[in-house]
């Protein structure tokens, strides 16, 4: 059932995008907008809400529980002491953090190299992501930064990004074909979704661009893999059983995102409440998806 749900999910998510593409030529900004948030609220917070119970299968033992729990709760607290001292410095980690974990999860059961192999390349992957979609979404880009820090990402910052990203990529992309490295990447395949997320990026909203790729090219494929660590395998009672653990902790975080829209003078724009949450979980979930995968 896992391989015919991983080819069935493929064909979905290319299918999808190009639908929620044409949606956002239909209708204006607002519209894409409300539905990227009713996506990243929903699916998007929830694939990152049983960390606690991936920690607890982790390793037997409370004690080994416990310390994990505390490296999960240091980790945030971490991220908002740095956030507290420099938003700027806070935004760039967030940044490469989260490339670093789309790269993890886009490759991570297809690409088996060794570890300084795997983490360039998924980093730099995520990294083109990012930049990509910076580059073709500057403005909007800036309204949020200037919320959350104050200042943005210049032009030649991003594409400082972008062009050194796009080489390490396509040159270890290369090397592999070159070489016949064993891998289960396919890369006519990945360089079609590339361009497919290109024309997503090109044109869609910000957050719509945004939530497309984290709900449907991330989110979605996470919990399929969550579920299968869980329950040891997929079907609708594993993934009953994920959602139904979730939901004590995706309901904490969406009253969090609530409270935070009301009280927080730094964010008055939906958006950059939405990136507080996400910048809050996403380094120790990084870290729990890491501890899983490997």
């Amino acid at each position: 059932m896992e391989r015919i749900l991983k080819y069935n999910y493929q064909d979905f998510m290319t299918f999808f995008t190009f639908f929620l593409i044409w949606l956002s030529v239909q209708f204006g900004e607002i519209v894409e907008d409300s539905i990227a948030y009713i996506l990243v609220v929903s699916v998007g917070i929830l694939h990152g809400a049983n960390d606690l119970l991936i920690l607890s299968k982790l390793e037997d033992g409370k004690n080994s529980f416990i310390r994990n729990l505390l490296i999960y709760l240091g980790i945030i607290t971490v991220c908002a002491l740095i956030y507290f001292l420099n938003p700027f410095v806070a935004i760039v980690l967030f940044v490469f953090l989260s490339g670093y974990h789309f790269g993890e999860e886009h490759f991570g059961d297809k690409l088996h190299q060794a570890p300084i192999f795997n983490f360039v390349f998924f980093t730099a992957y995520g990294l083109l992501l990012f930049s990509l979609l910076f580059y073709l979404s500057q403005d909007d880009v800036a309204v949020i930064m200037n919320q959350l820090a104050k200042k943005t990402f210049s032009e030649t910052q991003i594409l400082a990004i972008l062009f050194p990203s796009a080489i390490v990529v396509f040159s270890l992309a290369g090397y592999l074909m070159l070489t016949k490295k064993e891998t289960k990447v396919n890369f006519g395949r990945e360089l079609f979704y590339l361009l497919v997320l290109l024309v997503v990026f090109n044109t869609s909203s910000l957050v719509l661009s945004f939530a497309i790729y984290f709900i449907f090219w991330h989110s979605i494929p996470s919990i399929i893999h969550q579920t299968k660590f869980i329950s040891g395998d997929i079907d609708n009672n594993a993934l009953l059983y994920y959602v139904k653990k979730a939901t004590v902790f995706w309901g904490i975080s969406v009253v969090g995102l609530v409270v935070l829209y009301f009280l927080f003078p730094k964010a008055t724009d939906l958006a950059s409440v939405v990136f507080a949450i996400l910048f809050a979980v996403t380094a120790p979930h990084t870290w729990v998806m890491h501890q899983m995968k490997n």
